[in-house]
């Protein structure tokens, strides 16, 4: 079977690898077996394409309509209104007397340019700082409840736009019922193809290459023998006397 190690993200090159170490390794072990491996490592493709192609459909279907930034209507662009309201609040910071260093707080000892260039949720991040920052001493700042009401208006501005980035990061996380099957299609077909070749290498006393066509199987040996390298692990132990 196939070790529980198999994560999503390697099933397409495990599938390949597989694939072409029967061909090069297994195939000319055995001419009784030729065709059978053959069809195993056709099946075997066939299911990595399909799992490949879901997980596209997947994808694409993840990848909602993106919140506007502007407005059919008109509205202003949330992304570029934040960016212009970070650089006149922190203009407007550095040109006070003893501005500098409030000017640098504000961009929390970054640049303006790399504040600006930040994307929506980081520059979300850089709004709510600045708020923090001059609710903390109203003395920096006389006109400060103006700027503060400028900084929560941007940052609610950009929500809409922030739930729309996590929702499609959530759905291209998620696993569709069409993933699933083509996944469990996949190991079925994984499972089966380890079992022909684990028969043809058994018969000619060649068991010893499976970890090398099939790559679960040399990440398991791996680990086992970090296992038994580490300190403190059986192998460490002094041999009886």
């Amino acid at each position: 079977m196939p070790h529980p190690t198999i994560y999503q993200r390697d099933i397409e090159a495990y599938g390949r690898f597989t694939s072409s170490q029967i061909q090069r390794l297994v195939v000319p072990v055995d001419a009784g077996f030729r065709q059978a491996l053959r069809a195993v490592v056709t099946r075997l493709d066939a299911a990595t394409g399909a799992l490949i192609e879901a997980r596209r459909r997947a994808a694409a279907a993840a990848v909602a309509a993106p919140a506007p930034r502007a407005s059919r209507r008109g509205r202003a662009d949330p992304v570029a209104g934040a960016r212009d309201l970070m650089r006149r609040l922190v203009e407007h910071a550095a040109s006070r007397p003893g501005g500098v260093a409030l000017a640098r707080d504000l961009l929390q000892g970054r640049t303006l340019a790399t504040v600006l260039r930040g994307r929506p949720a980081k520059l979300a991040a850089a709004l709510t700082h600045a708020l923090e920052v001059i609710e903390q001493d109203r003395r920096r700042l006389p006109d400060r409840e103006a700027w503060a009401a400028e900084l929560q208006r941007s940052r609610e501005a950009l929500e809409p736009l922030l739930r729309s980035v996590r929702k499609t990061r959530l759905a291209r996380r998620t696993m569709t019922p069409e993933v699933k099957a083509a996944r469990d299609a996949w190991i079925t077909t994984y499972g089966a193809a380890k079992l022909l070749v684990e028969c043809v290498l058994r018969l000619h006393g060649k068991v010893s290459l499976m970890p090398e066509i099939f790559d679960d199987l040399a990440d398991a040996t791996r680990a086992r023998g970090a296992t038994a390298l580490a300190p403190g692990s059986p192998a460490d132990a002094p041999a009886p006397s």
